[in-house]
């Protein structure tokens, strides 16, 4: 990456597309000849009911784990963000990888990061990470809570070549190319 901090950072309420709206990037992007690192967190709906049962997380590269769930079967002591008891041993274990330097090549040119939110923070190594992510001005793509208070949260806000995009069911749609077309921009 060539330029500055690039942070683009992607907030909404929830249900209103961030992650599809990821998904869309990230296949422009890739179509464009990029390389990308990092991962997204994708709902968990019970087998034959439409309810939402919890939260994997999803490797650019199609690995999969568990950030959480409802009910799990085992009786381990979990931290809990709501309902959902937050396996974090297992999300540091497939994010974390992803956030570190690397000896291989080629290196990513930017770094896909959905969620920053209070699950993804229970995991204090995960939190070091970014924040350092931060200070090496890396390319980065991020989704972040609309309403939060979180620290971590609130540097990535503030820092300095951060753009933040409020999508709503009106915009998002739209702003697929207008993301694409800044993070191509930035990363010449």
């Amino acid at each position: 990456m060539k330029s500055a901090n690039k942070t683009v950072l992607i907030t909404g309420p929830p249900g209103v597309g961030k992650t599809t709206l990821v998904h869309k990037i990230c296949s422009a992007l890739r179509d464009k000849g990029h390389i990308l690192q990092g991962f997204y967190t994708e709902e968990v709906r019970g087998e034959g009911i439409s309810q939402r049962i919890g939260f994997d997380v999803v490797t650019l590269s199609g690995k999969r784990g568990i950030l959480s769930r409802e009910n799990p079967g085992d009786q381990l002591r979990r931290p809990k963000v709501g309902k959902y008891s937050v396996f974090v041993q297992d999300f540091e274990s497939l994010a974390l990888p992803l956030l570190g330097t690397r000896d291989s090549q080629p290196e990513p040119e930017l770094l896909v990061v959905d969620e920053v939110g209070k699950m993804e923070l229970l995991s204090k190594r995960f939190e070091s990470a970014m924040a350092d992510l931060l200070k090496e001005k890396r390319a980065l793509l991020v989704t972040i809570p609309e309403k939060s208070a979180l620290d971590l949260v609130e540097q990535l806000r503030k820092s300095a070549g951060s753009n933040i995009y409020q999508v709503t069911r009106s915009n998002r749609n739209i702003l697929a190319g207008e993301i694409t077309e800044q993070i191509t921009k930035s990363l010449l």
